[in-house]
C-alpha cells in the first residue's frame, strides 16, 4: 500500500471517528441522561411491608398482658410482686389492643392493593385456567386469617369498652375501684384472644413465606420474583 493511500485511509477513519463522537454533557445536565430519567420513572415500592409489623407487635403484646392478668392469681408472690397492678395491666393491654386494631387498618388495605396488583399482572390461575397458583392460595389464606383476627378482636375491644363504661370505675373515670380493674377482660375474652393470637402468628408466618419464597413486598411495584 502506497503512502498516499495509507494517509487517505487514515484521514477517512479519523473523519468517521470524529463524526461518531459526541460532546460530553455540560455540568448540571446529568439528570437528563436516559439512566437518570429511567430512575425517576421507577414505580414506588409496596407500602404493605411498612405497616404489617405494628399490629403484630401491638396485638401480641396486648394478648400476652391479658393472659398474664388471667394467670396472676395463680402465680408465685415473687413474680406478682414485681408486676404492674391489675388496673395497670388491663389498661395497658386495652390501649395496646386499640393501637393494634388501628394500625391493622392500613396493613389490611395496603395488602389488598398489593395482592390485586400482583393478580392483575400475573393472573391468579395456572395455565389450565382452573387451578389457583400456590402463591395466591397463600395470599387468600393470609388475607382471610387476618380479616378474622381483625373482626374478632374488634368485637372483643367493643365488649371491653362497653363493660368499662358500665362499671362504676369506668363511670367515675378511675382505673379501678374495690380492686376491680375497669378494663379487665372476661375469662372468655382471654380464651378467645389466646386462640386469635395463634391465628395471628399463623397468618404472619404465611406472610413471611410469601415474602421470602415468592418475593411479595420485595420487588419493585409489588411484582413478585417468581412467576410460578
Amino acid at each position: 500500500m502506497s503512502s498516499e493511500t495509507r494517509q487517505r485511509s487514515q484521514s477517512l477513519l479519523s473523519d468517521e471517528l470524529r463524526a461518531s463522537l459526541k460532546p460530553a454533557p455540560a455540568p448540571g445536565t446529568m439528570s437528563s441522561t436516559p439512566v437518570a430519567a429511567e430512575a425517576k420513572t421507577l414505580p414506588p415500592k409496596p407500602a404493605h411491608p411498612a405497616f404489617v409489623h405494628f399490629p403484630i407487635a401491638f396485638l401480641i403484646l396486648s394478648i400476652g398482658l391479658d393472659v398474664l392478668y388471667a394467670l396472676s392469681s395463680s402465680l408465685p408472690a415473687v413474680i406478682t410482686n414485681n408486676l404492674p397492678s391489675n388496673p395497670e395491666l388491663t389498661r395497658a393491654s386495652y390501649t395496646l389492643l386499640s393501637l393494634g386494631l388501628l394500625s391493622m387498618v392500613p396493613a389490611v388495605t395496603t395488602g389488598i392493593a398489593q395482592a390485586k396488583a400482583a393478580i392483575d399482572k400475573q393472573g391468579m390461575y395456572e395455565k389450565d385456567g382452573k387451578t389457583i397458583k400456590m402463591k395466591f392460595k397463600g395470599v387468600i389464606a393470609h388475607a382471610l386469617a387476618n380479616d378474622l383476627v381483625l373482626a374478632v378482636l374488634t368485637y372483643v375491644w367493643y365488649c371491653r369498652r362497653s363493660a368499662a363504661k358500665e362499671s362504676l370505675a369506668g363511670k367515675l373515670g378511675v382505673g379501678s375501684m374495690g380492686g376491680a380493674a375497669a378494663y379487665a377482660p372476661g375469662a372468655w375474652m382471654v380464651g378467645v384472644e389466646a386462640v386469635i393470637g395463634g391465628l395471628l402468628v399463623f397468618a404472619a408466618g404465611i406472610g413471611g413465606s410469601l415474602t421470602y419464597n415468592y418475593g411479595f413486598g420485595m420487588a419493585i411495584a409489588g411484582v413478585n420474583k417468581k412467576a410460578a
